[in-house]
């Protein structure tokens, strides 16, 4: 009973992240609509990929393979999606103190946590796996047997690779917290686990060649990595009780086994990291008092909170490491690193290696969104802040500038090194430049007006705010739209413009958006701060 009533606790607070708006806005049709349009069109994009692939196999009878394409996506997305979220969720949650103060078994208390990392990943795998479904049973009228299997695989999917995630992210977390920049020391670790997949996923064909070769069919090559997607095809066409029980222990045995072993050290792990910062409170306070400027202050306070937060840093700052990454790489191995990208989506030597770092820069940027978390981040001590006497404006000003202090020395390091490397024009130079001081700006004023009109301040746990909010998802849909959209247009237009005039353009545009949405931002953005109240 009392699994059972930490799971319903956990599951009030944090499950809807919705929850602040909904108080807000008291039109239902609202707080309905936004979100089954996002699930709507997540589900029309991912279907029409299904679709394309069904229909090449289904004259053959091979509609399968694109299912097991699917799991084996949705696999590795659980993976490495539950390697950050873990790190929030599992060690980090604001109520521990509680928690492990209470007659509660610690094993109790892993387990609903772990329970509540599977629900988030089911929820954005069924956005994933029922276009996939539905695709199937459009070409194959498939019988009884397949919705089932269906069912219970959609179900058992995310636990082996949440369970390796966490396994992952309790290593990272125990050797982080021998060290005492322990915050640091974890998002490194988050970092070089990240960059080993990237590398990983880079060079998987060469990983798989030995399978490959002898394998008859690239369904038999996913089965042969993954064992458990073999029992679900069978399932499909040949029901038998003896697979369905070996697919059901394959999943819940190692589950069992992470929680049986890993709330033995669970309290230690999270004691360690908690006395440590008590330690790091107590020797500041040691330190003189300087005068600075208020937006200094308050410049330093948003990075302090920033890097105090590794679930904050991680999530914003890999895309910023893999841009000085593959600019490294990049130098070394010239063009020849992008055409390798490209050619697995068609695209073979169509583009010139100064237009593809320039939409890089840019894919870069847009995935970037440090401001969509960072007034929600606040949570109760933005009351201290709105008492100072200091101006909305300020506040929001420091958020921008902050994003500017995080960002552009990754970016500016990428371009010395491609400025160096390859040597090119003038004008080339100054657009690339002007992109990633414009789309810092845009970036930071779409993630904090969004932000404002959906702020989560009651949040348990970091984790909520940056993977699990509304404010979050919204800005990194924005920001893709705005990466898809501008490549869409300058290679539709270039057919009739120049080059060089079509990225002009593409900088007047950006910079008169990202104006407008500053103005938007100074005006209406007080108005929506200063209505927060927790």
């Amino acid at each position: 009973m009392k699994t059972i009533s930490l799971l319903k606790a956990a599951l009030s607070q944090d499950m809807n992240m919705f929850k602040y708006s909904v108080k807000r806005n008291s039109s239902k049709l609202k707080k309905i609509l936004f979100p089954v349009f996002l699930f709507i069109a997540v589900c029309v994009s991912i279907g029409t990929y299904a679709y394309m692939i069904g229909k090449e196999l289904a004259p053959y009878h091979l509609t399968y393979v694109m299912l097991s394409m699917f799991v084996i996506i949705v696999t590795v997305m659980s993976f490495i999606e539950g390697i950050y979220k873990s790190q929030g969720i599992l060690f980090e949650a604001r109520d521990n103190d509680l928690l492990f103060s209470l007659p509660i078994k610690k094993s109790q208390i892993l387990f609903v946590r772990i329970v509540k990392l599977l629900l988030f990943q089911l929820i954005y795998n069924f956005m994933f796996l029922l276009p996939a479904f539905v695709i199937y049973i459009y070409f194959e009228k498939p019988t009884i047997n397949f919705y089932i299997s269906s069912l219970l695989m959609s179900l058992l999917i995310p636990i082996i690779p949440t369970v390796i995630s966490s396994i992952l992210g309790y290593i990272i977390k125990l050797l982080s917290s021998k060290f005492k920049s322990k915050k640091i020391i974890q998002t490194l670790l988050s970092s070089v686990v990240f960059l080993v997949i990237f590398y990983l996923c880079m060079n998987l064909d060469g990983f798989i060649q030995g399978i490959a070769s002898k394998a008859t069919s690239i369904n038999e090559m996913l089965i042969k990595i993954y064992y458990p997607l073999g029992l679900y095809i069978n399932l499909i066409d040949n029901f038998e009780i003896l697979d369905l029980l070996k697919l059901i222990l394959i999943n819940l045995i190692p589950f069992g086994l992470f929680v049986l072993f890993g709330s033995k050290s669970y309290f230690k792990i999270i004691s360690n990291s908690k006395s440590s910062a008590t330690k790091h409170k107590i020797n500041s306070k040691k330190k003189f008092i300087i005068k600075r400027k208020p937006i200094v202050s308050l410049v330093r306070k948003e990075l302090k909170r920033y890097f105090s937060s590794p679930i904050y840093m991680f999530n914003t700052s890999f895309g910023l490491l893999l841009c000085v990454v593959v600019t490294i790489i990049l130098c070394f191995k010239g063009q020849g690193v992008f055409d390798m990208i490209l050619a697995d989506y068609g695209v073979k030597g169509e583009l010139s290696l100064s237009i593809i770092f320039y939409f890089f820069i840019l894919f870069v940027c847009s995935m970037t969104s440090i401001t969509s978390s960072s007034v929600s981040l606040e949570g109760k001590t933005i009351n201290i802040t709105k008492s100072l006497p200091i101006d909305e404006k300020t506040i929001l000003n420091s958020k921008i500038l902050t994003c500017y202090a995080i960002e552009l020395p990754f970016i500016l390091f990428g371009y010395i090194l491609f400025f160096i490397k390859f040597k090119p024009s003038l004008l080339y130079v100054v657009l690339i430049t002007l992109l990633g001081i414009l789309m810092i700006l845009l970036n930071a004023c779409i993630g904090l007006i969004t932000n404002l009109k959906y702020p989560k301040m009651n949040a348990m746990n970091d984790t909520e705010v940056v993977k699990q909010s509304m404010s979050s998802m919204i800005s990194i849909f924005i920001g893709m739209g705005i990466f898809v959209g501008s490549i869409l247009v300058v290679c539709f237009l270039n057919k009739y413009l120049n080059l060089d005039l079509l990225l002009i353009l593409h900088i007047i545009f950006i910079a008169i958006i990202s104006v407008i949405l500053y103005i938007i931002l100074m005006k209406v953005g007080v108005k929506e701060y200063r209505r927060i109240n927790v």
